[in-house]
Parts: structure tokens; sequence; C-alpha cells
């Protein structure tokens, strides 16, 4: 079994956290953990691994640039 966890500090993360939870699965997973968005991993398989990080880390930019533009809005 691989496990994967990774702490990522960023602003408003109790956010980010509820708009990535809609893609949560089982095995992979994101939640909130103080004010730190924590993703967890874990699979029998490093591909899946690989690409469970990368697609958290796209959702991530993604969701970083609305935040972004919806800072500039304000």
């Amino acid at each position: 079994m691989l496990y994967g966890k990774i702490r990522i500090e960023m602003d408003e993360a109790d956010l980010i956290v509820k708009a990535l939870n809609p893609d949560d699965l089982k095995w992979s997973y994101c939640r909130l953990e103080g004010k730190d968005l924590v993703i967890e991993i874990k699979t029998e398989k490093i591909g899946a691994m690989i690409n469970a990080i990368e697609d958290y880390f796209i959702n991530l930019k993604a969701v970083s640039s609305v935040q972004k533009i919806l800072d500039e809005i304000k």
C-alpha cells in the first residue's frame, strides 16, 4: 500500500476544500486540518498516486485563479 499526505498552507483553504471535495474518492481525498489544506492518497499503484496528485494540483491551480479574480473584483 502506498500512502501520501500533502499539507498546503494557503489563503481560504476552507473554501478550496469545499470546491475540491466533490471530486474526492474513498482512496483519494482532501480535507481541512486547522487552516491547512491536506490531501491524502492511499493506493496500491504508483500510477494512481501520480495521477491523483496531478489532478489535485491542476484543480488547485484552477481554483486559485478563480479566487484571484474574485479578490480583484471585491
